[in-house]
């Protein structure tokens, strides 16, 4: 995907074109098939070109409609483009082939912004951001999608505004002293996800969260969330068989939006785009994406690749009931397909420290399951290799096309004849032990946390007591929003935005960030807003199947005669990077290295690595007792 910059001097001083040149080359990797600026006076605006549409060779932006005084920018992708065709009067036979040009997607979103003003982000579906500056007004506006796979970061003071898709653009620029937000780096530490929203590791670079517009003056910075996925309706269809026939067909076009190419061959091309790629594991997600895609292409003779991660060694010591390789059934689902290309991923050569480091190089700041980074990029390298630009994943899918369903909302008669009498007594009591807890005062369920909670409660983590203690940071744990929902959660509704963190969720903005450093565009049909909203209004016991108890029953049934029935109907959870263990075992001595680097560095203040060396220590001499 492409990406954007610019900067507004909000004192009305003159841009120095040398700024825009740093930016552009702080994010090369995002301009792999060129890039743009454009400055007047106390403004300047850019976007960095990386084709992954049929229409983005003739994409020219930024633009300045003299005419309307407005300069524009954008990167992303439009997937309502019939959609905003029929609104504009054009008929859908004549709206592309006949025009002069194909129209590129930030021609579509500057033309939405021409039609409906700010408003225009409520009819735009897709992975997209933009920035629209007014100068007789001396306004700056952006925004950013629903729910997609984009990033848009910003630095603001009294006297400039600057934005990028990358925070390395805006770290390039040295506008303020690199000071790092230590709450959010414990946030981190102990998965605790108040980290989500707009906060970085750098106090002064901001993250603009999906749904969200921003509008800039001299005087002013004002952020307001356009959509909420809580507000979705709850409409209710005759027959159980009718949501999934709707599942199906939104899921359809979620997924046939997300098949466009860019043109091949092309000159403007550094090489021939060979497909479109799926990140395939051996369950429902990723699998329903594959086969979808999969059958759309082949309307087409076209194939898709798809890449498994899979284990170098044994993994069931490490994985329990779950499976730990991938590859059987990712192997059934291609197969069943019939034009997927499949390639196992062993990540032979790299290990979870270089994963790690190489992370840290492309985002700058820590994340979560770290250690999954090395199979995450091989895979992202395996997709570059082959010359592929798009690379599907069905990330978002837990909380929405495959939400188990919460056995609560059943009949006292199903809980009966699937839990036995006993099992619906102990269901019973569960959900009113969570309805008292619900209604209790928040200072009664954090003193009663503090109470169940033992003094050793950071050791499931590896951040330092000391740290811990000096931000006080389970009094913060306890008492924040988020973790008292978490403790009483008052309906399967809420349960699911724990899960998709709507408005705030971070994880496109990570997942364009790595796409980019391989000149590659994540795009995610389960993230899809209108899949989303649809499943979101599905009533919860439609999830389960009232006649054999099966859960997460509507991907189930949709994906009937596309998913084979072993991947179709199995319940067990796979656990990827599996043999993460016995990988870490192999990299023994930099594990030593990356451990001693942060005892004699400042990361010691903040990281046990006393504790972190004895629990290593302590598992070595437990598999040396089991070789025994």
């Amino acid at each position: 995907m492409s990406g954007l910059f610019g900067i507004f001097h909000r004192d009305g001083s003159p841009v120095s074109p040398a700024t825009l040149v740093t930016m552009r080359a702080a994010m090369a990797h995002w301009g792999r098939d060129g890039s743009d600026i454009w400055l007047d006076g106390c403004a300047g605006l850019g976007q960095a070109r990386t084709f992954s549409t049929p229409e983005a060779q003739y994409e020219h932006l930024p633009r300045f409609d003299s005419s309307r005084g407005i300069a524009f920018t954008a990167a992303g992708r439009v997937d309502n483009r019939e959609e905003l065709i029929r609104d504009w009067g054009l008929e859908i036979g004549d709206s592309i082939s006949n025009l002069q040009s194909p129209i590129p997607d930030g021609d579509f979103i500057f033309h939405a912004y021409l039609k409906w003003g700010e408003d225009c982000v409520k009819h735009i579906y897709g992975d997209w951001a933009f920035a629209a500056w007014h100068p007789n007004e001396r306004k700056l506006f952006l925004a950013r999608d629903h729910y997609g796979n984009t990033a848009l970061y910003y630095y603001a003071d009294s006297r400039l505004f600057a934005f990028a898709s990358s925070p390395q653009a805006l770290l390039a620029l040295d506008l303020a002293p690199i000071e790092f937000d230590e709450l959010y780096l414990a946030q981190v530490l102990v998965v605790w996800t108040a980290y989500h929203g707009e906060r970085t590791i750098h106090k002064p670079i901001h993250r603009l969260p999906p749904a969200h517009t921003l509008t800039v003056t001299p005087q002013h910075l004002n952020t307001q969330q356009y959509w909420r996925l809580e507000d979705t309706p709850l409409p209710h269809l005759p027959k159980r068989q009718d949501y999934v026939e709707a599942l199906r067909e939104i899921f359809d076009e979620a997924v046939r939006a997300r098949l466009r190419v860019p043109s091949s061959p092309t000159s403007n091309l550094q090489s021939p785009i060979s497909s479109v790629a799926v990140t395939l594991s051996g369950g429902l997600d990723s699998g329903s994406v594959a086969v979808t895609a999969a059958r759309l292409l082949q309307t087409t003779d076209k194939r898709l690749t798809a890449f498994t991660s899979v284990p170098l060694s044994d993994t069931s010591v490490y994985v329990g009931k779950n499976f730990g390789d991938e590859f059987p059934f990712a192997q059934t689902t291609a197969q069943f397909a019939g034009n997927v290309d499949l390639y196992p991923i062993t990540a032979a050569g790299i290990n979870p420290i270089q994963g790690i480091r190489k992370a840290l190089e492309i985002h700058n700041e820590p994340g979560h399951a770290a250690s999954n980074y090395y199979w995450i990029l091989e895979v992202r390298a395996a997709v570059q290799a082959h010359n592929c630009r798009i690379l599907l994943n069905g990330q978002m899918g837990n909380g929405g096309i495959s939400w188990t369903g919460d056995i609560s909302s059943q009949s006292l008669a199903f809980r009966l004849r699937h839990l036995g009498w006993q099992g619906a007594v102990r269901e019973t009591f569960k959900r009113l032990k969570q309805q008292i807890k619900s209604s209790a005062p928040a200072e009664l369920l954090t003193i009663w946390q503090h109470w169940r909670i033992s003094g050793d409660w950071h050791l499931d983590s590896a951040i330092h007591p000391d740290f811990a203690r000096r931000l006080n940071l389970l009094d913060q744990l306890l008492s924040a929003p988020d973790t008292l929902l978490a403790l009483a959660p008052r309906d399967p509704p809420a349960q699911r935005y724990r899960i998709m963190m709507p408005g705030r969720n971070f994880a496109g903005a990570m997942q364009a960030q790595m796409a980019a450093a391989y000149g590659l565009e994540m795009r995610d049909p389960t993230g899809d807003v209108r899949v989303l909203e649809f499943t979101f209004s599905v009533p919860d016991h439609i999830f389960i199947d009232p006649e054999t108890g099966m859960d997460r029953w509507l991907i189930r049934e949709a994906m009937k005669d596309r998913l084979p029935d072993v991947v179709r109907l199995n319940r067990q959870r796979g656990r990827q990077a599996g043999d993460r263990v016995p990988r870490l075992r192999a990299c023994a001595a930099e594990v030593e290295i990356a451990l001693d680097e942060i005892a004699r560095g400042p990361a010691t203040e903040y990281v046990d690595v006393s504790y972190i060396s004895a629990l290593r220590v302590s598992e070595d001499q437990r598999h040396q007792r089991s070789k025994v």
